[in-house]
């Protein structure tokens, strides 16, 4: 007796019909609880063609489940820090100059322990040069 060969139909309702068994198989994993959070703003930077910088206010807020005693810092510029004792939570504001990716960091007092840190990407806009989908005029048209 001859073997049929699975068609690709067949073998999509075969996996069609088994994910969802897979699916509830597995057991739900609650979120890992975060003891400290960092929210930077803005998150992106986006620099027209004739720019060179973004010259921004940044702001970095924190909150925790208890009191921490912590500092904001951006990586690369050690004159821009702000910190905190015994508080569960604070907000930094700053007004910066940057042409790079600027990445803000929480870290302990001692800046031996990284708690949490944010990026704030710089985009540059690209001059694009597209073709038209048809010519300007047609006398077809």
């Amino acid at each position: 007796m001859q073997r049929r060969r699975p068609t690709s139909g067949s073998l999509l309702y075969a996996l069609l019909a088994v994910a969802p068994l897979a699916v509830a198989q597995a057991p739900a994993q609650p979120p890992v609880p975060r003891d400290i959070e960092l929210d930077v703003k803005p998150r992106v930077c986006t620099l027209a063609a004739e720019d060179e910088s973004c010259d921004t206010v940044v702001s970095a807020q924190w909150r925790a489940r208890s009191n921490e005693s912590v500092c904001v810092l951006v990586v690369g510029r050690p004159e821009i820090r702000r910190c905190w004792e015994n508080h569960s939570e604070g907000l930094y504001t700053v007004a910066l100059v940057f042409s790079e990716d600027l990445v803000v960091e929480l870290r302990d007092t001692q800046e031996q322990r990284l708690l949490a840190s944010e990026a704030i990407r710089v985009i540059r806009e690209a001059l694009q040069l597209r073709r038209k989908r048809r010519p300007p005029w047609s006398i077809f048209h």
